[in-house]
């Protein structure tokens, strides 16, 4: 059991790098679930170290962390709140949320500068069966004990944060599009996270009221080792669901009203080139529209992509949903359940329509007499020849080959 649970720590802490890195959706709001993520695992680590582990080293490294797992619940709660409410800014009182973990931080600056003898000397105390740790006063300003007290109030304060959130935004809300696959996915992982994190305060009170019970270490494992595994598995539980369900990082794309578009202009005033009309149809007023959009804000997502048509970003090699978005200034999760949800179809799909439209331009200007197939792909965008002949045939039905056969 004790090998597992340092394999899931090593590993939770690992899975919110990537969620960082692959960060393709709603991206200030999953930095907090990452956060969350992140930190919790660190905080698990310490206590294996403590509890199970033979490296003084180890021990005294991990004693450095433990501020960090004030972090925690903050994280936790600026994550579901910008899921729901589609904002991810903070007010000047959000950053209350972090007084403790800034008191705490500074109350360990005196043991940060302190000698690694004696940091040595408080992890075999750590290591030992008496585990006393209130006589060094390793946090200037938190007493060990009120530490603990504090440790267990922020967990239920935030467990309890979480429900209310939820509980205000199904009173508040009056969104009828309750079927849509993105907002059940949405709405039952918050549930299940809040869910989780109440399971993990639960479960943390009865750790923590083991630790003030038993002074002698191995009865304490004896007791709350359970506990304690059951929390390292619910924390990579977490990480994979969101690795599993990636559409989990797109949040719900509700159209914030009181933030104008950038540069927006009305989709009457566009004029879409004849040449591109087969590629940009965007969806007739027949197909049902889900109401997380208005459809004002919907005409204006589609005249900025003319506008982005015309500067033919579409063409450069690096051309992403991530640029576009920047491009012309809607969040990326919006421009992802625009095209998943409302045009039905992936963003690489629609960008390579576009460029094979304008390798067609090419071959059919007898332009590409000077040009190799292969230097055509690069110009309208794709890195490699392969990729430009497998979406050259999905669009016109043939190999550019056999195209350039046909008219000539």
């Amino acid at each position: 059991m004790v090998s597992i649970i340092a394999y899931i720590c090593l590993t939770g802490l690992f899975l919110p790098l990537l969620i960082l890195y692959f960060n393709k959706g709603y991206r200030t709001a999953n930095r907090y679930l990452a956060g969350f993520l992140f930190f919790a695992s660190l905080y698990l680590l310490e206590n294996f170290q403590f509890f199970y582990g033979k490296s003084l080293f180890w021990v005294a490294f991990f004693t450095n962390s433990h501020a960090f797992f004030y972090l925690i619940g903050p994280f936790a709660f600026f994550y579901v709140r910008s899921i729901l409410r589609d904002n991810s800014k903070l007010s000047k009182t959000d950053y209350f949320h972090f007084a403790l973990f800034a008191v705490s931080l500074m109350g360990y600056i005196p043991y940060f500068f302190s000698s690694w003898d004696y940091k040595i000397s408080i992890a075999k105390n750590i290591s030992s069966e008496n585990w006393d740790m209130a006589s060094f006063h390793l946090n200037q300003f938190i007493p060990h004990k009120i530490d603990q007290g504090l440790n267990v109030l922020q967990t239920y304060f935030y467990a309890i944060s979480l429900w209310y959130l939820l509980w205000h935004h199904k009173k508040v809300a009056n969104n009828p599009i309750v079927t849509t696959t993105q907002y059940k996915l949405i709405r039952n992982w918050l549930f299940i996270f809040t869910g989780l994190v109440t399971i993990i305060t639960l479960n943390f009170t009865v750790a923590m009221a083991n630790m003030w019970c038993y002074d002698d270490k191995s009865i304490f494992l004896n007791r709350a080792s359970d506990a304690l595994l059951l929390a390292s598995v619910i924390y990579i539980g977490m990480n994979m669901t969101v690795m599993f369900f990636p559409h989990i990082m797109y949040g719900l794309p509700i159209e914030n009203q009181s933030q104008p578009i950038k540069d927006a202009i009305p989709l009457d005033t566009v004029h879409i080139n004849e040449k591109y009309s087969n590629v940009t149809d965007f969806p007739s007023e027949k197909k049902k529209k889900p109401e997380f959009f208005s459809p004002d804000y919907i005409v204006n997502i589609e005249a900025l992509f003319q506008q982005s048509i015309r500067k033919q970003t579409y063409l450069q090699p690096n051309c992403s949903l991530s640029k576009i978005s920047d491009e012309i200034g809607i969040p990326a999760h919006h421009l992802t359940y625009y095209f998943n949800n409302i045009k039905k179809e992936s963003f690489s799909n629609w960008r390579n329509k576009l460029r094979i439209e304008y390798a067609l331009i090419i071959l059919n200007q007898r332009t590409s007499d000077q040009l190799t197939l292969e230097a055509i792909g690069l110009k309208v965008g794709f890195k490699s020849n392969s990729t430009f002949i497998r979406s050259f045939k999905k669009v016109a039905g043939k190999t550019p080959s056999d195209y350039l056969e046909s008219i000539y």
